[in-house]
């Protein structure tokens, strides 16, 4: 794990000087070490986080033996031994015995072939001057595990592991794009591959781009569209079959994620997919298993006793970080250093506690992501399951069913009641696309027409990000498009983004073994009865929990990673709707409607509406703003 960035400038070479500061932004990144290359109108950097081969020869910028190709690299390898094996049988000789190298020479083997070999978690740049030109290669991992940002302008490209040192580039914009913001207001993230601003792109998963003076061009190696649209040849039939093909997968992908030169742990919830990886930990052999968890005072959201149980069944060296309201408000005006970009998920806060925390004792932490979007573990996904009848109902009993939901939810005080005035705005879906929307992230804060009304600039069409992923699903199966929609959306903008940065803040390298690309494979052929049966999700991995693990332990609910951020904002954090979103600031600023911003604020504090993530979206894209825009 590590922070990469570079310049390419064909026009006015970089300057070195320049470059290196460029490069310390990203420090908590890689703390154990940095260099930077820098060659006519190219520079290469990199911090480095040391989990393999720990010696100086693994430093990176890397070159091979001519120095005609080198390399930048930020992530893991998995098979990395299985291909080093490989690339000896064909003449590679190899002075390290980490991964990095090793990708280095599957490039000069196989160029851009290499990366459908790959199994990991990666973002990196490859510069390629074989041909007398350079040439520079960027790709990301399958699923965007590894962040990788970019901006190109004619003769120059600019990219980097975070945001942070792009905004320093003179050349690229800061114009901020209005509907990537009404986008970030209702997802709380940027959706990729979209950035904060005009001038930057995120990188898809699953992508390639090459750059050079005759210009630029970019192609995939991999979809989940393509993955889990194809009809199983072979999937197993019975329950029995799958359990068992499930139990010898994940015991493979952790013998070989839990591969390391530094301590490792886990970060343990008690809940399915965590207690599943300790489980498979543990009984392929690996030995003093750390396992982390986060507790709250208040009941409703603490799951530490949970945890702590299936700790002590497993036998782990158990670590529990009790907290309190202070140690999330300390963090709060330094969010938008750890996310580069605005980023507005609640659970951002206690997942950069536990990080902190469990950085004391290890180096790499395996983390439960990826499995409820592969296995259909969100009440979401449940949601639009049953959704699907939506579409076909004529346009105005619909509408006439939605206003009266929403009149009746808001004569009510209870709130269960008034709940169904959520579910009257979502009735009010104009197509496809807006009804998907409304359930990636929180379902729909607002309707789409008042969060138009938020912003001051003009917005055209807004469901273009996801007309185009839901027109490369037509004609797939309903329930394919839900995973599909939420492998391409929430869990590289939300899930992947969080785990990313909250680890990295701490120098900490967080694992996702349920993203291995042989687990994937697995989860892509399991018939979704197995998956999900009208009532739970995630029926597969439940089955083989059970015999695991007692009953009173693998039978716990479903609780999430949540923060009581509704009553704090009409509390303790009311100062930050004060500072941030107050009228006279808001029209000074000019990118919000002050008006109808300050209609929001008074029904969340009047205690008529639960606004309280519309809010937060708000008051994180303010802290970026102040902190990089100024």
């Amino acid at each position: 794990m590590c922070g990469i960035n570079g310049l390419i400038d064909f026009d006015t070479p970089p300057d070195r000087s320049r470059f290196q500061a460029l490069t310390e932004q990203m420090r908590h990144r890689g703390p154990d070490g940095g260099h930077v290359f820098s060659d006519g109108p190219v520079a290469l950097g990199h911090r480095r986080l040391r989990v393999l081969d720990l010696s100086e020869l693994a430093d990176q910028p890397m070159f091979s033996e001519d120095r005609k190709v080198a390399i930048v690299f930020n992530g893991e390898i998995y098979n990395f031994k299985e291909l080093r094996r490989e690339l000896q049988a064909h003449g590679r000789v190899f002075k390290t015995s980490g991964d990095t190298e090793v990708l280095m020479h599957a490039w000069e083997q196989w160029g851009p072939r290499a990366l459908i070999k790959l199994n990991g978690m990666f973002a990196f740049a490859i510069l390629d001057s074989r041909s007398g030109e350079p040439v520079i290669w960027l790709a990301r991992d399958r699923f965007g595990i590894k962040p990788l940002f970019y901006s190109v302008n004619e003769q120059r490209l600019a990219f980097a592991s975070e945001l942070k040192p792009l905004l320093q580039v003179p050349w690229i914009s800061k114009e901020i794009d209005p509907l990537t913001l009404f986008h970030f207001l209702k997802h709380s993230h940027v959706p990729t591959p979209l950035s904060i601003l005009k001038d930057v792109q995120q990188l898809a998963p699953g992508s390639w781009l090459k750059f050079s003076a005759r210009g630029t061009e970019t192609g995939t190696f991999w979809s989940a569209t393509d993955a889990f649209t194809r009809e199983p040849a072979d999937a197993p039939a019975t329950a029995e079959t799958l359990v068992a093909e499930l139990e010898h997968t994940l015991l493979k992908v952790i013998k070989r994620q839990t591969v390391a030169d530094v301590p490792l742990g886990a970060f343990l919830s008690g809940g399915i997919d965590s207690s599943l990886l300790v489980w498979a930990a543990c009984e392929s052999g690996f030995k003093g298993m750390h396992t982390f968890t986060i507790g709250y005072k208040e009941a409703e959201f603490d799951e530490s006793a949970a945890a702590r149980q299936v700790a002590a069944h497993f036998g782990t060296r158990h670590h529990e970080l009790i907290t309190q309201p202070q140690d999330y408000f300390k963090l709060i005006p330094e969010l938008p250093v750890y996310f580069d970009q605005p980023f507005a998920d609640p659970t951002a806060l206690p997942s950069l506690l536990l990080a902190r925390f469990a950085r004391d004792y290890v180096t790499v932490a395996l983390s439960g992501d990826g499995g409820d979007e592969l296995f259909f573990g969100y009440t979401y996904q449940h949601f639009l399951v049953s959704a699907r009848r939506l579409l076909g109902a004529p346009a105005g009993p619909r509408h006439l069913a939605s206003n009266a939901l929403k009149l009746l939810g808001s004569l009510s005080s209870n709130n269960r009641v008034r709940s169904l005035r959520k579910l009257g705005e979502i009735l009010d879906f104009e197509n496809e696309p807006e009804l998907f929307q409304y359930f990636i992230g929180t379902i729909g804060p607002v309707p789409f027409g008042r969060l138009r009304s938020l912003l001051n600039a003009p917005l055209g069409a807004t469901d273009g990000h996801y007309a185009r992923i839901l027109g490369d699903l037509r004609g797939a199966d309903w329930r394919q498009k839900v995973e599909v929609v939420f492998l391409e959306t929430f869990l590289p903008d939300t899930v992947l983004q969080k785990t990313d940065r909250a680890g990295m803040a701490w120098g900490l390298e967080a694992r996702v073994p349920f993203l291995d690309h042989e687990m994937v494979e697995f989860a892509s052929r399991v018939p979704f009865r197995f998956k999900y049966n009208g009532r739970y999700g995630k029926i597969v991995l439940r089955e083989l929990l059970k015999r695991k693990l007692p009953s009173n332990l693998h039978r716990k609910p479903k609780h999430g990673f949540s923060i009581p951020l509704r009553e704090w904002l009409r509390g303790d954090l009311k100062w930050l709707l004060d500072e941030y979103l107050g009228p006279e600031r808001l029209k000074r600023e000019g990118i919000f409607n002050a008006a109808n911003v300050g209609a929001v604020v008074s029904e969340h504090l009047n205690r008529s509406a639960n606004h309280s993530h519309l809010l937060w979206s708000l008051i994180n894209f303010q802290l970026w703003r102040e902190r990089y825009l100024r």
